[in-house]
């Protein structure tokens, strides 16, 4: 009963130890420590809490979250009806399984969601997100816009609803926009994941949870100190070219076609680099009579910080070398790892708890492709602000990064 007691007792210590040293690194990062708003931080962690608790311990929550896991299963399958009658069950189940469900996934969600804007239904939710953002983390209007929509679009998408004021925004709402988006997730990047066999239940948490957590970081980096573009309301309207229903869906499902093939050559090309940069360092490290691969190198450094987050130390590496091979290649192809593990076709097995830390930690676009995306993206709404966009960019997948490992420490200590 006493090792009962000092292992639960561990167990809250640690990730909340974890928890200090990620926002130290945050504000050892800022550009004006006085300015930061401690307010502003209490009440996104306090935030974080109350949905990692609502998630992982509140039964009629719980039963809410799995019945919108249910519901990402669910379109998973529609999309993999489509998939099949084009390709048949032979491709669609075979050695193209990885290709042929991403792509599928991604388009079937892009047409809902263009229909979902249509109907104005995206509209209300963004806005109702937004205002929350508003009224409790003081945040202004285009910033809680572009954090609210993150949770649904892309990390360049979120930014084109507050096209017009991204020339005006101060350095802090400009950061926290782009941090923030890092941070979560995509609704066609979520299905994408639980395509690939990753729990839809925590994703959906996770991109939710990563939010509140990834403002407060950006606003500990860069605190706002200059004059707000808008306060107080919200307001939203997306242009619609759509001539009707059917008219939407079409174009949903070509523009997300494109989604999937940029992602599949992402995932290709980062693979590829990946696999060249590994065998360039593998001449002098045979040399060395050592085999270690770049992504093993950040895995030993994160190592410690993943046995804070609340992972048993003999799983530590493990989540510290997906930690690393998100920052390095992308999430895609560390959920394609962890999901093997999950699913019991991996070379390791990791307790559901840790599945849990890894699947929040992994839940953002923090990696070294978002950055130039985000630059390219951002640079052709905004040209006049693309040497500010340039310079922030690597740092706020930084604050991105520190946000999702906050976001996991806080479900381990919730777990």
């Amino acid at each position: 009963m006493h090792t009962d007691l000092l292992m639960s007792v561990k167990e809250l210590i640690l990730p909340a130890l974890c928890i200090g040293i990620l926002l130290l690194a945050a504000v050892i990062l800022s550009e004006n420590r006085c300015a930061i708003d401690w307010k502003l931080i209490a009440i996104g962690l306090t935030i974080t809490v109350v949905i990692a608790f609502l998630v992982l311990k509140f039964p009629p929550t719980r039963a809410v979250f799995s019945a919108l896991g249910g519901c990402v299963d669910r379109l998973l399958e529609f999309s993999l009806d489509g998939a099949t009658f084009l390709l048949g069950p032979e491709l669609v189940k075979g050695r193209y399984i990885f290709a042929v469900r991403i792509f599928a996934a991604i388009t079937f969600i892009s047409s809902l969601t263009s229909l979902a804007y249509y109907l104005g239904f995206m509209e209300k939710l963004i806005r109702l997100l937004a205002g929350f953002l508003v009224k409790t983390m003081k945040l202004s209007a285009p910033e809680a816009l572009s954090c609210a929509a993150a949770v649904f679009v892309g990390q360049v998408e979120c930014q084109l609803l507050i096209k017009p004021y991204l020339v005006r925004l101060s350095s802090s709402e400009l950061f926290t926009s782009i941090t923030a988006s890092m941070a979560t997730i995509s609704g066609s990047a979520l299905i994408s994941y639980a395509a690939l066999g990753m729990n839809p239940e925590w994703l959906i948490a996770a991109s939710i949870m990563s939010v509140p957590v990834g403002i407060i970081v950006a606003k500990i980096m860069v605190p706002e100190t200059d004059s707000r573009v808008t306060e107080g309301r919200v307001d939203l309207h997306v242009h619609q070219d759509s001539s009707g229903v059917f008219d939407a869906i079409a174009e949903g499902a070509l523009a997300g076609a494109r989604i999937a093939m940029n992602v599949l050559v992402v995932v290709l090309v980062a693979i590829a680099i990946m696999a060249l940069a590994n065998w360039i360092i593998s001449i002098p490290m045979h040399r060395l009579g050592c085999n270690l691969k770049l992504q093993d190198m950040l895995g030993y450094l994160l190592t410690p910080l993943a046995f804070l987050m609340g992972v048993p130390w003999h799983e530590a590496f493990h989540v510290a070398r997906l930690m690393a091979t998100e920052i390095l290649m992308n999430e895609y192809v560390s959920y394609g790892e962890l999901a093997g593990v999950i699913h019991g076709q991996g070379s390791y097995s990791l307790t559901p708890k840790t599945q849990l830390i890894a699947t929040v930690a992994l839940c953002g676009f923090a990696n070294l492709g978002s950055v130039a995306i985000n630059i390219g993206g951002l640079s052709a709404m905004a040209p006049e602000r693309r040497r500010e966009i340039a310079r922030i960019s690597l740092k706020a997948m930084v604050g991105a990064n520190l946000a999702s490992w906050i976001t996991a420490a806080i479900c381990g200590i919730i777990y």
